[in-house]
Order: C-alpha cells, then structure tokens, then sequence
C-alpha cells in the first residue's frame, strides 16, 4: 500500500511529507531504545545525550501524529474557520507545554552506573514529575479531534452511505481513543511505579501514535482511488463537504 499510495506519486504534497516525517521517525527511536536499554557499560554522557535525542524525536513524532489527525477533522468540517481557530489554539497550548516540559524535565534527569551488573543500559536515578503535563495536553488535543470528529459525523454524515467519511469517521474515532487510553496509562505509571521505570511505554505509544495516523491515511488514499467516489450519488452525498474533489481531502 505505501508502494502503490506513497511512492508511487511523484509530488511532494503536504500529505506525502507529512506521511514520510511520521512513518519512518521511529525506524530511528527504536534502534537507540535497544542501545539505550541493553548496551553494556554505556557512560552517562551517552545517557544523557540519547535523552536528549529521545525527547526530540518522540515529541517530533507524536506532534506529528496529532497534525494528521487535526487536518482530518479540519477536512470533515470543510475547512471552517472556526475549527482552525480551535486548532490554532490547541497549538498554542500545546507548543507551550511541550517548550515547558523540555526546560523543565530534561535537566532534572539524572543517570549512574548500575547498581547490578547484570543490569545493562541507561540506569535512570531521578527525575521530574512534571512529565505528566505532557501526556495531559495529549490527551486533551486528541478529546478535541474526536469530539469534532463525532460531532460532525453524527449531526452530517450519519445517513451518508460513502466509504470515504464511513473511513475518516471510524479510523478517527476509533484510533484518537486508542490514543487516548495510552496517555491515560502513561499517567498512571508515572504516579504508581518508581522513577526508573516510568517511561516504560514512553516509546510504545510515540510508535503506535506513528502507525495509527499514517495507517489512517493509506486507508483514506485507498478509499478515494475508488471509482464510487466519483460518481454523482457520492458528490451528492458529500454535500456538508464541498471541497470533496480538491487535493486536499485526498491528499491527507
């Protein structure tokens, strides 16, 4: 499907690159999470620094999660100026936090030599708690998306026989509450398990965010090279949608 989807297309639309950036940033954390966790006698330089590109990595992946899921909902709503002004703002916060969280939490980090040998890799021995506001503002972004999403599929599209918004309505909701249970989890675990072990799916959900959205555009791209999306029943039944033929829809 990436072959046939992504690329195959020669343009490099806003879809494509979004698709490239997300899909393929965790073929880079997954790699430095195996050095980071079971490489022997790694200096806490290394530890430090690997945090660092960690930090910047999942927070690059998971923003670009939710931008693929914010211009879905954008689309369902016919590009309305008052869903971008909702967006605009969730950008504020969200860039806010994520500034805040990278000044604060990333120095109160700190790392030492393993107390057993047998245990290899970074070993964390302190660290802020204020980690969680980010997980919070996730949660948030991803309770707007879906309440559009839900809103707009229920009071518009909810007769509509048409694979495309049938696609954009279950993917979206379906993926933004897997999501958002994710983040809920990665609360927890900060609050109920000890510093060490708090980021332990950290790399879980920044890679299952990665997958969920992207999957959710091969999905749109397949639904849309069909032929009934076309013809004159299914422009009909897109009506709420009027930039339904546009690049945009079938570019996201």
């Amino acid at each position: 499907m990436q072959v046939t989807l992504i690329w195959s297309r020669g343009d490099w639309s806003i879809g494509k690159n979004l698709f490239m950036l997300t899909r393929y940033i965790p073929f880079i954390i997954l790699p430095l999470t195996l050095c980071s966790s079971f490489a022997a006698n790694l200096d806490v330089h290394i530890c430090e620094t690997l945090l660092y590109i960690f930090a910047i990595l999942e927070t690059a992946a998971v923003t670009l999660s939710e931008v693929i899921f914010g211009l879905r909902a954008y689309a369902m709503w016919n590009r309305s100026r008052a869903v971008l002004v909702i967006y605009c703002c969730v950008a504020i916060v969200y860039v806010a936090v994520v500034v805040f969280i990278l000044q604060s939490f990333l120095p109160s980090v700190t790392f030492a030599e393993s107390p057993i040998a047998m245990i290899a890799g970074c070993y964390k021995t302190s660290g802020s708690s204020v980690v969680f506001a980010g997980f919070v503002v996730i949660i948030l972004t991803e309770a707007v998306t879906t309440t559009l999403t839900l809103y707009r599929a229920f009071r518009h599209f909810r007769h509509t026989p048409n694979a495309l918004i049938q696609n954009m309505t279950r993917d979206g909701v379906f993926y933004c509450v897997t999501m958002f249970s994710m983040s809920v989890a990665n609360l927890l675990i900060i609050f109920l398990v000890p510093m060490e072990y708090a980021d332990m799916l950290t790399v879980y959900q920044t890679v299952m965010h990665t997958m969920l959205a992207t999957r959710m555009q091969l999905h749109l791209r397949k639904v849309d090279q069909h032929t009934y999306l076309v013809d004159r029943f299914a422009e009909e039944s897109l009506a709420p949608m009027s930039f339904m033929r546009s690049t945009f829809l079938a570019d996201i």
